[in-house]
């Protein structure tokens, strides 16, 4: 039985040009009071054959930018939630939060509510950067806000940064990184910039040879040098583009790596239950239309397509085991060679890959080398049969 649970909040101060997730700078309370509405609906609709509360190890509020929303905002989730799920400050309670967007009313608010760890989105230590990626916070108020998470006490908080960025040099990287190890931070993501067509950034960079790009070569370098100078302060890999300090490794996403299931709510959220998955739709007025007005004494299958209409995919026993081979090869730990793992792997293109020093074989589980970290979508494709 699924025990994580993903809430998606779309809106935001500002959109930023390279972004491509279902968000929105509407600054309408009423449209922000009807998305709660309906997000307390779908949460009714999706939960009513539920016979008993689960218990819950992880929710995870993404966005959109959550931190825009206060704590009373966000206690309204949490009451709907109290009615189907159980969980306490045991539970890993995360919240997407961005530097232009909290206070220390705000953070204390947070952790009174029980979220105990923050994703803070920096992106960047760059004065020039982080203009042109509009995010709505200089680098000043980005430092300030670290610093109050670290004073006010949170479990625990990641530091969020994106390489591969428009005009970015590795010397601006380098510089990035050590200022966010100053911080002494007990986890870090970063991931390199993607060029989605249907963003501003896509619109001016069509492709990844545009003049004002990195190389591929120095992607490569900005990426290496960060695994090793983390590695180097303790901060330890445990997922491609994640590294933590040991006992701070985000719970929620070793959920989807370790490809349990998991329910989401909210548009455009993915979820992953009794072996199907299934996703909302992308599209906010017919996310408030699907939801909106429905009352809970009103809710039934009659009323709804939405449930049978969503579903991405029945994930039966063979894309099961193809998912497990392709997420748990992402994670340090790597992936242990069961009797129905061994059936789908190539063998001849496994040893090649071992010879090629790009999988390691540790007997009867196989992890990915630094060498194949860049390389890993690739690797993995060709491994499985």
């Amino acid at each position: 039985m699924a025990s994580s649970l993903y809430i998606h909040l779309p809106f935001c101060k500002t959109k930023c040009p390279y972004c491509d997730f279902a968000s929105f700078t509407e600054k309408n309370e009423d449209q922000h009071k009807l998305y709660f509405q309906s997000l307390k609906n779908e949460i009714d609709f999706r939960c009513q054959d539920l016979t008993q509360k689960q218990e819950l190890k992880t929710i995870f509020f993404g966005g959109g930018t959550p931190s825009i929303h206060d704590a009373l905002e966000l206690s309204f989730i949490f009451e709907v939630l109290s009615q189907y799920f159980i969980f306490d400050k045991t539970t890993e309670i995360t919240l997407e939060a961005n530097p232009g967007t909290v206070d220390r009313q705000k953070l204390l608010g947070f952790k009174e509510l029980g979220i105990n760890r923050l994703s803070l989105g920096v992106q960047t230590f760059s004065e020039k950067l982080i203009s042109y990626l509009a995010r709505g916070h200089t680098v000043q108020e980005a430092k300030e806000i670290i610093e109050l998470v670290k004073e006010i006490g949170f479990n625990s908080w990641s530091i969020d940064l994106i390489y591969g960025l428009p005009h970015q040099s590795l010397d601006q990287w380098k510089e990035t990184i050590d200022q966010a190890l100053a911080f002494n931070p007990p986890h870090i993501s970063s991931y390199a910039l993607s060029i989605e067509p249907s963003t501003p950034f896509g619109d001016i960079y069509k492709n990844s040879e545009h003049r004002d790009l990195p190389q591929e070569e120095s992607v490569v370098q900005m990426y290496m040098y960060l695994n090793q100078i983390l590695e180097k302060n303790d901060i330890n890999r445990y997922e491609i583009s994640n590294w933590a300090k040991q006992g701070h490794e985000a719970q929620h996403n070793l959920c989807y790596w370790r490809a349990n299931e998991y329910f989401a709510f909210g548009l455009s959220a993915h979820g992953f239950i009794d072996k199907k998955r299934y996703a909302n739709t992308r599209d906010l007025k017919q996310y408030l239309s699907d939801f909106s007005e429905v009352k809970s004494s009103d809710l039934n299958q009659a009323e709804f397509h939405i449930l049978e209409a969503e579903i991405l995919e029945r994930v039966d026993s063979q894309k099961a085991i193809e998912e497990e081979i392709f997420l748990k090869l992402r994670l340090k730990e790597g992936l242990n060679l069961s009797p129905k793992i061994e059936e789908k792997i190539n063998t001849e293109k496994l040893n090649d890959f071992i010879k090629q020093g790009f999988i390691e074989n540790q007997g009867n589980r196989i992890i990915l080398t630094n060498d194949a970290l860049m390389i890993s979508n690739k690797i993995i494709f060709e491994l499985i049969k």
